[in-house]
């Protein structure tokens, strides 16, 4: 009862953070021009890379090893977000002065939403630490809360509406994540780890980092490359098909969240079990988004335009019903790669895909929304392709 009352607060505090993503997506998706949209989602998918480094080098290497008596306090953990907050501010801020006629107005509104954004993932990975996850959805509903009242209140003519909207977003996440972190006890601190077990979860967390950097490439990174091409329409579609194909996907890591402490101390214990438990994730995680990529594939045009707009509404989701499977496969063999702390397999593993995708995108470039994605799900699949069989036929602690 204990294991399920904690698999079902991680399920939940997941479901708050999906749901509070994908109703900022499709609320701007309605009320912005497609052009404002795809601005708007270059900017998000700017974030999403953030959260991404900030994931792999922070959150997940506290699952692994905090969690294995690796001794990775909260201390550690806020400084270790403190070089994190301050390299992602400094990188956005050169960016955004690299582009020309920037009004300055723009810049402060994206770093206020920026340190929002840092703010809420720091909460979030102390509320894992702590065991209290449900702490973190109060900044996510925030962040909805914020986005209703600036739709609400913005006019639709406003010269500054981008900037706004980010404001509306970023405040209301750094003053949530505030309060929440001021009203959390400190807990006592942990030993400091003996000397190599700090470089084994540095190399983790890097090797870890360059895997889902090549999947951003191969899937966020790209609408950030169409509007670099001025491709407005591509991008803005790019963003709505990925919103929609996400939700399967972050049930998935809650799955993988709360499953891979677990994993992990079985793989360290060289435990029988551990082949059973990784068997039942990556079956758990295919079976969801078998059941997400049925709905895609029975209903998933009427959603597009029921839920974002008429705008959207010629996009077909059964061209992309394979983007659910795909990604629920590398999430999987991932996630039992990360608990045998074997996170250079995926990296090799990723950039046969990223190599493959690369050479797809060369050979046919995208020339409408229904081929933007082949050479992702070329690339992808790959990935997840090799993956398997590095668990099978590499790893002999599993036999899957």
């Amino acid at each position: 009862m204990k294991k399920a009352k904690a698999l079902l607060q991680v399920i939940f505090e997941q479901a708050v953070f999906t749901l509070s993503f994908f109703a900022t997506q499709a609320l701007l998706a309605r009320y912005l021009s497609v052009e404002a949209f795809a601005s708007f989602s270059a900017i998000y998918s700017a974030v999403i890379l953030l959260n991404i480094v900030h994931g792999c080098t922070v959150m997940e290497p506290l699952l692994v090893f905090a969690k294995s008596n690796y001794s990775i306090g909260r201390k550690l953990l806020l400084q270790l977000h403190l070089p994190v907050a301050l390299l992602s501010l400094l990188v956005v801020a050169y960016l955004v002065l690299r582009i020309p006629d920037t009004p300055p107005y723009f810049l402060y509104a994206l770093i206020l939403a920026l340190a929002g954004f840092v703010a809420y993932w720091t909460v979030r990975s102390v509320a894992i630490l702590d065991n209290k996850s449900l702490k973190s959805v109060i900044p996510a509903l925030a962040q909805l809360a914020g986005v209703f009242a600036a739709i609400a209140m913005i006019p639709k003519d406003s010269p500054y509406q981008l900037s706004e909207l980010l404001a509306a977003i970023g405040l209301p996440l750094l003053l949530a994540s505030g309060l929440v972190a001021i009203g959390s006890k400190k807990k006592d601190a942990h030993p400091n780890p003996v000397p190599g077990e700090k470089i084994s979860w540095l190399s983790f967390g890097l090797n870890n980092s360059l895997s889902q950097v090549m999947v951003w490439a191969m899937t966020h990174g790209l609408v950030i490359y169409y509007m670099s091409r001025q491709q407005a329409d591509l991008a803005a579609n790019f963003r709505v098909v990925m919103t929609l194909v996400l939700p399967a996907q972050y049930l998935n890591i809650a799955i993988s969240n709360f499953g891979l402490p677990r994993l992990a101390r079985l793989a360290d214990e060289k435990s029988s079990r551990f082949a059973a438990m990784a068997r039942m994730l990556i079956a758990a995680t295919l079976a969801s988004s078998l059941v997400y990529s049925l709905v895609l594939w029975l209903s998933g045009q009427l959603l597009v335009g029921l839920l974002f707009g008429a705008k959207y509404s010629g996009l077909d989701m059964r061209d992309y019903f394979l983007l659910p499977m795909i990604l629920a496969a590398i999430q999987g063999t991932r996630t039992v790669l990360k608990a045998l702390k074997l996170t250079h397999h995926a990296s090799w593993a990723v950039a046969g895909g990223f190599l493959c995708f690369v050479l797809v995108f060369v050979t046919r470039p995208a020339t409408s929304v229904s081929t933007v994605f082949v050479p992702t799900v070329f690339g992808l699949g790959l990935a997840a392709f090799i993956m398997f069989y590095q668990i099978r036929k590499s790893l002999k602690v599993v036999a899957i």
